[in-house]
């Protein structure tokens, strides 16, 4: 089973004093699912968002971790513009969307130093409304 994010914007640090973001959530703000727009294509079962990673955790740790699944297209992991640590959130695109599945179904809910991680399929809305 594959889960599909839905969300307006990514959450935004608030500075060097913001430590707890974990990422954008899951909200659903008058998006129409993927079902609904027709999106729900190969294209869009391939790019994942990962929440509640360890704030001290590295690209390159983050990359040989999804990177383990399958191969990855790109893979970003979100840092705070001034102080450079992780906010615990990243996002991943696989080439092939059976590896994006089996990144969640094998990665989702690994425990990795005090963080449970979350991961699932991102879909991306941008509404004006």
């Amino acid at each position: 089973m594959v889960m599909i994010i839905s969300t307006m914007e990514p959450q935004v640090s608030n500075g060097p004093t913001s430590s707890t973001s974990n990422g954008p959530s899951s909200n659903n703000r008058n998006c129409p699912s993927p079902m609904q727009t027709g999106a729900a294509t190969d294209d869009s079962k391939t790019n994942l968002i990962v929440n509640y990673l360890p704030q001290n955790m590295t690209q390159e740790e983050f990359r040989s971790l999804f990177g383990s699944i399958g191969e990855i297209e790109s893979c970003k992991l979100v840092r705070d513009k001034i102080t450079g640590q992780s906010l615990g959130y990243g996002f991943v695109n696989y080439i092939d969307p059976k590896d994006a599945e089996k990144a969640i179904n094998t990665l989702n809910g690994l425990r990795l130093q005090t963080k449970t991680i979350k991961a699932a399929i991102y879909f991306f809305c941008f509404s004006l409304l």
